[in-house]
């Protein structure tokens, strides 16, 4: 790979198949276009996706700290700060396609990067309530959106954990439905009935890149009607607090009920003998059909 490369050479290159279609529509139109100027500027300084996704840690936890202090002006820099860890999140994948050094380890990294940001994005909103109005309860109710935003993301993590459990014990073949980035499913759109119509949103409420519009808008009003942004910044923690840690719990138990997880193990992974392939039980392995 040259080490000045063109931004034309990097569109050809770091982009995942479907990324504009695939994901949040800020990542699409905003997030992955974009992240090719600072993955040209990243190549051209020698960085690797690692120090990258460092950067975007970093950004993410300083976002959080900086709104902690409850001041008005470090509450626009965690904005800006969070726009920048979403903006970097883009970045560190592009630069390891380019390098050619995507690897399981950077995912594993990047997956981490996340969760951090959220748990302390999430009591970093309390917490600046708590030290502006020296209310401690504030900071319990940070400490519930934390809560409840980590419980929500670590939902898929710990049913894939559990997949690979399951393909770690058998002594069979599967074949991998839905590979090269498919899904066994398109994304449900908003139900128009019952209850669908109310928990979809406010799923979309807790979702990371509508969390960094809110603090957007917040960080709008804290520049320009102080008076309004304290008034939405308190509705706003009071809401989540009780929003989110429902939202996880419900999740959970929708999907032990429902034997959700079982349900998409079994339209992610077919078991080889059942398709015909032709494999013994005894050949242990997992192909992908992507």
């Amino acid at each position: 790979m040259t080490p000045h490369p063109t931004l034309a050479q990097l569109r050809a290159r770091v982009h995942k198949g479907r990324h504009r279609e695939i994901g949040n529509w800020l990542a699409r139109r905003v997030g992955r276009p974009s992240a090719v100027y600072g993955t040209w500027a990243a190549v051209r300084l020698g960085l690797s996706a690692h120090q990258v996704t460092l950067g975007a840690t970093l950004a993410g936890l300083g976002a959080a700290a900086s709104i902690a202090t409850g001041d008005r002006l470090g509450f626009v820099v965690g904005a800006l700060l969070a726009h920048l860890a979403f903006w970097l999140d883009h970045v560190d994948g592009q630069v390891a396609r380019w390098r050619g050094t995507a690897s399981l380890d950077g995912v594993h990294l990047d997956y981490l990067m996340h969760h951090a940001s959220a748990l302390a994005l999430g009591f970093g909103l309390g917490q600046g309530l708590a030290v502006r109005s020296g209310d401690p309860r504030w900071s319990a109710a940070g400490f519930a959106i934390a809560c409840g935003w980590t419980f929500l993301n670590l939902h898929n993590d710990c049913r894939y954990k559990a997949f690979f459990q399951r393909l770690k014990a058998s002594n069979g073949a599967y074949r991998v439905e839905g590979g090269a980035g498919g899904q066994p499913s398109p994304p449900a759109p908003w139900p128009r009935r019952g209850r669908g119509m109310l928990t979809w949103p406010a799923f979309k409420l807790c979702e990371p890149h509508v969390v960094l519009l809110l603090l957007t808008g917040l960080a709008t009003l804290a520049l320009t009607v102080p008076e309004a942004w304290q008034i939405a910044w308190r509705w706003g923690v009071r809401g989540m607090a009780v929003l989110a840690p429902t939202l996880a719990i419900a999740r959970t138990a929708k999907a032990v009920k429902n034997g959700e997880v079982e349900a998409e193990f079994a339209r992610w992974f077919r078991p080889v003998a059942e398709e015909g392939e032709g494999m013994t039980p005894s050949k242990t392995r997992t192909q992908s059909a992507g």
